[in-house]
C-alpha cells in the first residue's frame, strides 16, 4: 500500500503532541525561571486575533537604555511548539544585556514553510516598527533559531537581503540591517536522500514540486542568491537529528565566502539543542556566552 505524503501528517502530529509536548511541559515545570528579566507577553504582531501571530519582550528589569536587539525563533520540527518552550532560555539571553524578541509562526499542516517565513517576515516588519517601544537598538540586531527555527531563523536572514527569494517565498521586506545569526543545530537541507528525508516530504507537502520556491530550500542553493550575514553554529555529540547538517552548513557558508563559526561539543550525552533545553547547565551557559561574544564582535 502506497500512503500519501499527506496522510502522515496526522500521525507526526500525534508523535509531537503526545511524545515531545509531555517531556517540555515536565522539563519547564522542573525548572526555576530566570530572574531580574521583564516580560512583555502576547502581543500581536499581526493583529488577526490567532495565537500563531503572537509574540514576547524580554528585557533586564534593571536597565532603562535601549539594548541590542536578538529575534529568537523557536524549534519543533515545523509541526509542533510555541515560543514558550524557548522562554528560559529566552530570559537568560536578557539577562545579558538584550532585548530578546521570541515569535510564534503558524504551524504544518496548517501552512507550509513558505507560510511560516511569511509569518517570519512579518514579525521581523513589526519589530523594526516598535522595536524602540520596548528598548530595543536595531542597529545591533541578531537573529537566533534552533532546529527547524534555524532554519526558519537563517531563511528569515536570507530573504531580508534577497529580492529573488523574497519573491519565491512570496515575503514582505523588513529591511534590516542584522547583524549576526546564530544557528543551534539547524535543520537546512530540507531534500535530503536520508531516513530524515522520508520527514522532509511530510513537511514539504505533496504539491511541493509546484512552488515558486522549490529550489531554494536547501541551504547551499539559498545562499547563493543573497548575503550571509555572520553565523555562530551550534552542534553536538548527541545531536543525531542536525550534528551532519550543521557541519554542512559550516562548510557550505565558508564556501561562499560567509564569516562563520562553528562550536561543537563532543559529548555524545548532549543532545539535539541541549543549549536551549537547558540553559542553566555549565556546558550550556558556555556555549551560548561564547555565541553572545560573536555577537558582541559583530
Amino acid at each position: 500500500m502506497v500512503i500519501s505524503v499527506l496522510n502522515l501528517r496526522p500521525l507526526l502530529l500525534k508523535y509531537w503532541d503526545i511524545c515531545v509536548n509531555g517531556n517540555d511541559e515536565k522539563r519547564i515545570a522542573s525548572q526555576t525561571p530566570p530572574t531580574g528579566v521583564r516580560t512583555f507577553s502576547d502581543i500581536p504582531y499581526i493583529d488577526d486575533g490567532t495565537w500563531q501571530h503572537k509574540l514576547d519582550v524580554y528585557r533586564p528589569e534593571s536597565e532603562d537604555r535601549n539594548l541590542p536587539v536578538i529575534v529568537d525563533i523557536h524549534g519543533g520540527g515545523w509541526m509542533y511548539g510555541t515560543k514558550r518552550i524557548n522562554e528560559y532560555y529566552n530570559m537568560t539571553l536578557a539577562q545579558h544585556g538584550y532585548t530578546v524578541f521570541s515569535i510564534n509562526y503558524r504551524l504544518v499542516p496548517e501552512c507550509e514553510i513558505d507560510g511560516q517565513l511569511q509569518d517570519c517576515m512579518h514579525a521581523l516588519k513589526w519589530i523594526k516598527e516598535n522595536a524602540e517601544s520596548y528598548g530595543g537598538d536595531l542597529s545591533r540586531l541578531y537573529i537566533t533559531g534552533d532546529s527547524a527555527g534555524g532554519f526558519l531563523a537563517a531563511y528569515s536572514a536570507l530573504l531580508n537581503n534577497s529580492d529573488e527569494l523574497r519573491r519565491a517565498f512570496d515575503t514582505v521586506s523588513p529591511k534590516l540591517d542584522i547583524r549576526a545569526v546564530g544557528l543551534t543545530c539547524p535543520v537546512c537541507y530540507m531534500l535530503d536522500s536520508s531516513v530524515q528525508g522520508i520527514y522532509m516530504k511530510q513537511i514539504l507537502g505533496r504539491d511541493f514540486k509546484e512552488t515558486a520556491y522549490c529550489d531554494f530550500v536547501n541551504l547551499d542553493e539559498a545562499v547563493k542568491l543573497s548575503h550571509m550575514p555572520p553565523t555562530y553554529l551550534i552542534t553536538c555529540g548527541g545531536d543525531m537529528p542536525a550534528r551532519k547538517a550543521t557541519y554542512k552548513a559550516y562548510k557550505d557558508l565558508k564556501k561562499c565566502g560567509v564569516e562563520c563559526e562553528l562550536n561543537f561539543t563532543p559529548d555524545k550525552k548532549c543532545l539535539h539543542v541541549f543549549n536551549i533545553v537547558d540553559p542553566f547547565s555549565e556546558r550550556s551557559k558556555k556555549v551560548n556566552d561564547a555565541m553572545l561574544d560573536f555577537f558582541k564582535a559583530h
